[in-house]
């Protein structure tokens, strides 16, 4: 076996691995989500760790089942991985740094279903991104679509938050730096943690973050591209 066909079959059971990690620990998290208090099972669903892990989920069963059909899959779909792989990819991120050490631990953070979505899926997804061999150059312009589905989630938790809509937990908000009532609120500033910073100033920071890991990406593929072609 040829390294190339090696690292296809690898880069093949990893995105099975994402797919089962993400569809499957979404799937729990609604089995959990009456004895992790909350008020019902789709209110999962309103969380950028559900959306996120659905969207890199389905973009990877779709590269799965088209080669299966005798299928190329459109390189569209490879642009949906490239958007999702980053976003799944903050999403790990803000878990690690964010959520895992400062989050209410009522939200049983360290559930099952959160090791899935939260750790094995970025992992699976992401090293299938650097391993996959079909690859595609990438430009500019890919690197602002990566923006699109945080931005997405932020209008939308600022829209439910106007009508106050219970995020299934008695709180209008999903995340704590995405409470625009908090005591430091949108601009304000404080000492106490978690809330030192207004939601404002983290939307700002993600989505240089989001900005930042998709130009990242972007040059490395690029780059592995140019190098494959010598």
């Amino acid at each position: 076996m040829t390294n190339e066909n090696a690292k296809r079959k690898l880069s093949y059971i990893l995105k099975c691995l994402t797919a089962l990690t993400s569809l499957g620990g979404v799937t729990i998290s609604l089995f959990e989500s009456v004895n992790h208090g909350y008020s019902h099972w789709s209110k999962r669903f309103l969380y950028f760790t559900a959306q996120s892990n659905l969207w890199i989920g389905i973009t990877m069963l779709t590269l799965i089942l088209y080669p299966l059909f005798g299928k190329t899959p459109p390189r569209f779909f490879y642009i949906l991985k490239y958007v999702f792989t980053v976003s799944i990819t903050v999403t790990g991120l803000v878990f690690c740094c964010l959520l895992g050490p400062f989050g209410d631990k009522s939200y049983h953070l360290w559930a099952f279903s959160s090791w899935l979505t939260h750790i094995f899926t970025p992992l699976f997804a992401i090293s299938d991104f650097f391993l996959d061999g079909e690859k595609m150059r990438l430009r500019g312009g890919h690197v602002w679509i990566c923006a699109l589905p945080p931005l997405f989630y932020s209008a939308l938790t600022l829209l439910l938050e106007a009508f106050r809509v219970d995020f299934g937990r008695g709180e209008f908000y999903p995340y704590f730096f995405l409470n625009y009532r908090s005591p430091v609120g949108v601009f304000g500033f404080a000492t106490n943690i978690p809330f030192f910073a207004g939601s404002f100033y983290w939307i700002a920071f993600l989505g240089l973050l989001v900005l930042a890991i998709g130009f990242l990406y972007k040059k490395w593929n690029n780059a592995q591209i140019k190098n494959s072609s010598r």
